[in-house]
């Protein structure tokens, strides 16, 4: 009787290698490799996860092993890297398998002559049977062996972002649900902005796998993308050396998109200069009233029709004057009840205070933020004035322009 985990006479088990483009290197430089069984027909399937539904492979089967094989052969004679998932069970076996401070999977990597550091663990989405803490530890253990270390599809499920924190990966995978959403629906760019700022503290890179479109191309690179993956940039195959066709297709793209990003950043500059200026007009008048202070705000509103909101904290952030609030092309509202609030949490407070004492005579302004109760983007101008005030407007962005 043949194991569920051993490969049969009637089936052959072939890694195909989907390759991965590099921004900075503007070239393939890995591949990750993907299971796929090959039926007496000749047909090529995806290797199943579990082959029987009674047997939970943990460590590294026969077929695991005879792909990773492959795999390393077709790559040993080059200087690419190679992708292989590995479950947070499989990592967590491997740790408690190993040998002298030696892992199973070291083992074999060395045997077909392969740098360790050549290799990058990719940590599937799964939720595991074992803690985040544990996991982490043979994590550890990975990275001390040389290994790269990659965490999929973040994002996705909150068990990953406990994760990010814990293991600290090289790299960071954006799944292809998640890239499609943020071009759907603009709230999730600003989850997409936040997993930017996550690469970028932790010093991992960003990569996007499941590329598909010219559009998904442009939406990566402008969300922080270093490493690209997908059936736009190439399929998987067997293994193909030939990295110039895809070169043909992307790196003309990528000119194309900083040529359009160039463009885009000229007139969001020229747009600033214009607000600035109107501002610029205006007196700062404050008038202090009981514990609020007075201002002005039919001033603001009549400057510009997409100035929504205006309000004045003190030098700590606590809001002092009421929250004046767009109505109409013409009319406001006067909102009380943000009175006393500090907003000195808010990303762009001390920014602003920062550029204050850059410039204190120029009207600042902050990087785009997403709004949930305009579900609009948002930038926000701010100012001091001579009595020590800080001026916010906030100004809704026309993204149809």
């Amino acid at each position: 009787m043949v194991s569920a985990l051993e490969p049969t006479k009637q089936k052959q088990y072939v890694p195909l290698l989907q390759p991965i483009f590099s921004v900075e290197e503007q070239n393939v430089v890995a591949y990750e490799s993907l299971g796929r069984v090959r039926d007496g027909s000749g047909q090529l399937a995806m290797v199943p996860e579990f082959l029987d539904p009674n047997v939970t492979p943990l460590r590294m089967s026969v077929i695991d092993r005879e792909l990773l094989s492959i795999s390393l052969e077709k790559i040993k004679n080059t200087n690419d890297q190679l992708f292989v998932n590995m479950s947070p069970d499989q990592v967590i076996l491997e740790y408690e398998e190993c040998k002298g401070n030696v892992l199973p999977i070291t083992e074999i990597v060395k045997h077909h002559g392969v740098s360790l550091d050549r290799i990058v663990i990719e940590i599937t989405e799964k939720s595991g049977s074992f803690g985040t803490d544990v996991l982490a530890a043979g994590v550890e253990l990975l990275k001390e062996q040389g290994f790269g270390i990659a965490l999929d599809d973040v994002g996705s499920e909150s068990s990953n972002l406990e994760r990010l924190g814990a293991i600290k990966p090289d790299i960071i995978k954006i799944d292809l649900n998640l890239l499609k959403k943020s071009i759907e629906k603009r709230e999730y760019q600003s989850i997409l902005e936040y997993l930017k700022q996550i690469s970028l503290s932790i010093g991992s890179q960003l990569l996007f796998e499941g590329i598909e479109s010219e559009e998904e191309l442009f939406q990566a690179v402008n969300s922080g993308a270093s490493l690209l993956q997908g059936y736009y940039l190439g399929r998987p195959v067997e293994f193909n050396e030939d990295k110039q066709s895809i070169c043909d297709v992307v790196v003309p793209r990528l000119q194309i998109y900083h040529e359009n990003k160039r463009k885009e950043v000229a007139k969001e500059i020229e747009f600033e200069k214009l607000i600035k200026t109107k501002l610029m007009s205006l007196q700062l008048k404050t008038i202090k009233l009981d514990n609020r202070v007075i201002i002005d705000p039919q001033s603001f509103f009549k400057l510009d029709p997409m100035i929504q909101r205006v309000y004045v904290t003190d030098w700590q952030g606590t809001q002092v004057s009421p929250y004046y609030e767009r109505t109409s092309d013409s009319g406001f509202i006067e909102n009380m009840s943000f009175l006393q609030k500090n907003w000195s949490y808010m990303p762009f407070f001390y920014k602003h205070v920062k550029q204050v004492f850059r410039d204190s005579e120029s009207w600042q302004v902050s990087d785009p933020y997403w709004d949930k109760t305009l579900k609009k983007k948002v930038i926000v101008y701010s100012r001091v004035n001579e009595m020590g005030y800080s001026f916010f407007v906030d100004l809704v962005l026309d993204e149809t322009k």
